[in-house]
């Protein structure tokens, strides 16, 4: 049995449709599962504490009347892991698709079209003031969402992340 200590800095309200079977997959929709992936306008991929701020965002794009689905990604390394039937049927590539991460957006590529992450470092203030100075703040992710959608309707597709060669670069043994 898996038992799991979530731990953060920060106060975190628990979130809706949160669920261990999910987070032991690396990723997981937890909005908009109701909505065809093949109907879906924008995919927001969150993880950590800003899920939170990408839950609203993701509400607020749907009362303007996107259909959005909210992806949580504890972890990249175990979703990588799982079929390529049940990625793509949490990220099908071809969606326009957003991340959102208080990390490096280093990695985001291979999950989504843009990403909203730390691009800078040597700044110092309270969390909040860093979260808002960062674009992690309900009102950017809405924005950025909506850019989104919007980009690729100008251009008319939207390239498919998944469609690409998958290569294991490891050659050899390894002897101990």
């Amino acid at each position: 049995t898996r038992k799991f200590n979530i731990c953060s800095r920060s106060g975190l309200p628990a979130l809706e449709n949160s669920s261990v079977e999910g987070a032991s997959k690396g990723a997981y929709t937890i909005l908009g599962s109701d909505i065809e992936l093949a109907s879906a306008d924008l995919i927001i991929v969150g993880t950590g504490s800003e899920v939170g701020a990408c839950v609203e965002a993701a509400k607020k794009l749907g009362e303007s009347g996107l259909k959005v689905r909210l992806v949580s990604m504890p972890c990249q390394e175990l979703f990588l892991q799982q079929s390529t039937e049940y990625q793509k049927s949490v990220l099908p590539g071809n969606i326009p698709t957003l991340s959102v991460e208080a990390s490096a957006e280093h990695g985001w590529h291979r999950f989504s079209h843009g990403q909203i992450g730390v691009t800078r470092f040597g700044m110092s203030a309270p969390g909040k003031e860093l979260f808002k100075k960062y674009g992690f703040t309900t009102e950017n992710i809405t924005q950025k969402g909506q850019a989104l959608v919007d980009f690729y309707k100008n251009v008319g597709s939207v390239p498919d992340l998944m469609s690409r060669p998958f290569f294991n670069s490891f050659e050899g043994g390894i002897d101990h």
